[in-house]
């Protein structure tokens, strides 16, 4: 065994690297004081194959937003890359209530993104209004073995740098998260003397996916899951930047809506009053198909081309562009994209994306920015902001193709704007001596494959918001049928979807975006009993009124109003 020296507690001053089958953690009968049990784990590694460096042990005292509590700090698999010879660590913090406290609950979260950073530790999910710490819960939280403040580079995709180191990259895709939840769980069983009675694991965009990759390929790590809009099919969702880019530049350039270098501005191709039309034509198609007007398209399978485009065709100009109408070049192109990227041949690589109200939205004289700066970027901007641009273009380029071409982010731009979308297919199934394993291999989560956690008794929800720019409802929609007829039609015994309409990338939007997923976890894991989630809107005014809710139906139900009653209380609705 290679033994390590502690960097801060004297009691953690016995690190070891445990290589096969590690040895057993030594815990007493008794609960362990913070620093008694950050040394056991220290000195007996329980997470096979792994490193473990305790970096800090302290106790917490008591401050008027937290319990006094043992935070524990470290480090796993602690190496030098030899591929860009910077430093790599699956860095983590963990956050114990005292034993008189704990709830005898295990809670993990990831933060989604680019990940590289350690979350405070107090879980804090979306839609919630209060922590998992808070509530008494164990909390763990981790950087998904890499750093952004070391690891990342301006010249080859800012923080998705990471991905040129080979192990950085499965890490990431889903190995970190396996190997902190063991040690979390040992942790725990070092510093209370017993095991969690329920383990959760809540997050979401690629969280999300990472949510259902823990589900898929470590069944057994926890007892329930909530993945948010989750980016199951991440790789082939990167071609949706190409698309956008080679559909919008021909109407930028011909606008003469260029940056200081010349290059399109893509975020001037709409005015917010431009996709305001859109979102008040797709409103006129879809909001009564529900039963019921009232700014919420709550049947979001009927909101389909058949009923939208022609109230799109409709605001086609018939003359000079006004602020009443759209060219044939604004609809064609929105339309183009909004169908999803495609090869040559016509072979969908990603589904379209849904048409929903929520793509705008008026609070007052307030803009719903949530979809167009994810896709296209702001109006005003003098220079190329979108989501898609800053941060899917230098992911695609670095983390979702095999080699990663390191770049800066004008020049991922430059490259997705000649890139042949027929290439996408190579670049995630290729594999090479350096990089062993494809995209696909480490980070595509879309298998309908859940036996596992099934079988183990998991309970799974996941929920994604119909307006969501950046990961489209239709996919996690297509996989919910999958895992639904690979199951027989009996999927609701162990995975729920929530569909959200409105709402915009894990929160926001013109929606009832506001709701606690782990309330409804617990309600199902513990009591077997999940049939909707209570949910309301942050912002009420998209809608002009003070207040209002819905309840989240298990698609493929959604609300309906029981035809009597405000409606703007979720009591008045039922899911059907």
């Amino acid at each position: 065994m290679k033994r390590l020296l502690a960097s801060s507690t004297p009691l953690a001053a016995a690190l070891l690297a445990a290589c096969g089958s590690p040895p057993a953690v030594t815990a007493s009968a008794l609960p362990q004081s913070c620093a008694a049990a950050a040394a056991s784990i220290a000195a007996n590694n329980p997470v096979a194959g792994t490193t473990l460096r305790i970096t800090k042990t302290q106790d917490e005292a008591a401050t008027p937003d937290a319990k006094a509590h043992c935070l524990v700090e470290g480090a796993m698999n602690e190496r030098i890359s030899v591929v860009d010879g910077r430093p790599y660590a699956i860095k983590f913090r963990m956050r114990l209530p005292l034993p008189g406290n704990w709830n005898g609950k295990f809670f993990m979260q990831s933060v989604g993104g680019f990940v590289g950073i350690v979350d405070t530790g107090f879980g804090l999910y979306s839609g919630m209004t209060s922590t998992a710490f808070s509530r008494d819960y164990a909390v763990i939280v981790q950087d998904a073995g890499h750093d952004n403040a070391v690891n990342s580079d301006p010249n080859a995709g800012g923080p998705s740098a990471f991905a040129r180191d080979p192990q950085a990259r499965v890490d990431f895709g889903h190995n970190s998260y396996h190997v902190v939840a063991e040690l979390g769980k040992a942790l725990l069983q070092a510093y209370y003397a017993k095991a969690p009675a329920h383990s959760y694991f809540l997050s979401c965009s690629d969280g999300g996916r990472q949510a259902v990759g823990i589900a898929q390929r470590y069944p057994k790590d926890f007892d329930g899951i909530v993945a948010g809009a989750p980016a199951l099919s991440i790789p082939y969702m990167s071609a949706y930047v190409p698309l956008i880019l080679q559909t919008l530049a021909p109407l930028a350039i011909k606008a003469g809506h260029l940056d200081a270098n010349g290059r399109p501005l893509f975020g001037k191709v709409y005015t917010d009053a431009d996709f305001q039309l859109v979102s008040n034509a797709v409103m006129q198609a879809c909001d009564g198909l529900d039963g019921l007007k009232d700014g919420i398209a709550h049947n979001t399978d009927a909101c389909t081309d058949a009923v939208v485009v022609p109230r799109l065709t409709a605001l086609t100009c018939q003359g000079a562009k006004t602020a009443s109408c759209l060219t044939s070049d604004q609809i064609g192109a929105l339309r183009t994209v909004m169908a999803g990227p495609k090869t040559s041949t016509g072979v969908q690589l990603y589904p379209a994306q849904p048409w929903d109200p929520g793509i705008g939205g008026m609070d007052g004289t307030e803009f719903n920015q949530g979809f167009r700066r994810t896709w296209f970027g702001s109006y005003d901007a003098t220079t190329n902001d979108s989501v898609k641009l800053t941060i899917s273009a230098p992911q695609a380029v670095m983390v979702w193709k095999t080699p990663p071409t390191p770049m800066t982010v004008p020049q991922a731009i430059d490259f997705f704007m000649k890139y042949n979308i027929d290439d996408t297919e190579a670049s995630v199934t290729r594999k090479t001596d350096v990089y062993k394993q494809s995209v696909v291999e480490w980070g595509l989560m879309n298998s309908p494959d859940l036996s596992g956690f099934r079988q183990r008794g998991g309970k799974l929800i996941t929920w994604i918001g119909n307006a969501d720019g950046a990961v489209g409802a239709n996919e996690t929609k297509a996989w919910f049928k999958k895992v639904d007829a690979r199951e027989g039609g009996k999927v609701d015994e162990f995975l729920k979807l929530f569909v959200v309409p409105g709402m915009a990338h894990c929160a926001g939007g013109m929606a009832t975006d506001r709701f606690d997923m782990l309330t409804a976890l617990e309600s199902w894991v513990e009591r077997g009993k999940l049939e909707s989630v209570h949910a309301e809107a942050t912002k009420p005014g998209f809608f002009g009124v003070a207040s209002r809710s819905r309840p989240l139906c298990a698609y493929p139900k959604y609300a309906q109003y029981n035809g009597t009653g405000d409606i703007n209380v979720a009591g008045n609705f039922s899911c059907k």
